[in-house]
């Protein structure tokens, strides 16, 4: 268990995945962290639960986020590439009374320090929205840096938006012990 000053990141059990499914139906915090949400059957995200545990190939680490003894969200690693140090990250806190007061913020930054001091990633990258300023400000206090504008990538509420890349290089995190 990883613990910062406002949330511990521990390993998901089959017993949060009713709850992951429960916040994931809020489409607006959804849609704004990734823009796609569609339903998925409780069935089917425990199928894709199970063939995530058979996965051996070291292609996520996924947490659960858990504030006040509950389970607020979830963080990871995906995308993971060992030869070149590099890695995406991913977070999504669903439990609306959780949104916008730095339990997101603390989450990343002790997912950061665990990713860099502990896992010894050179680079840790992301992709949001252009419209989600919330998660940009936030990406940024934790020390992310914009790389790239992909112009009109993403459809969102309606419309095409940017898609803002980001990244952090581990000899620029400020966190590390």
């Amino acid at each position: 268990m990883l613990i910062g000053e406002k949330v511990k990141l521990r390993p998901i059990e089959r017993e949060d995945l009713k709850r992951l499914h429960e916040l994931e139906q809020n489409v607006e915090l959804m849609t704004l962290a990734g823009g796609d949400w569609r339903p998925v059957p409780l069935a089917a995200f425990e199928k894709s639960f199970d063939k995530h545990l058979e996965d051996k190939s070291d292609e996520q680490n996924w947490f659960g986020i858990e504030a006040d003894g509950k389970l607020i969200g979830d963080i990871g690693l995906h995308h993971i590439n060992r030869q070149e140090s590099t890695t995406q990250f991913g977070i999504s806190i669903g439990d609306p009374d959780y949104v916008g007061k730095g339990y997101g913020r603390d989450a990343i930054r002790v997912l950061l320090r665990w990713a860099f001091h502990n896992q010894n990633w050179r680079r840790v990258w992301l992709e949001t929205l252009g419209t989600n300023e919330r998660a940009i400000r936030s990406y940024q206090a934790c020390g992310f840096v914009i790389e790239g504008r992909l112009r009109d990538h993403a459809f969102y509420n309606g419309q095409y938006v940017d898609l803002i890349v980001m990244g952090l290089l581990c000899s620029e995190c400020k966190i590390l012990p």
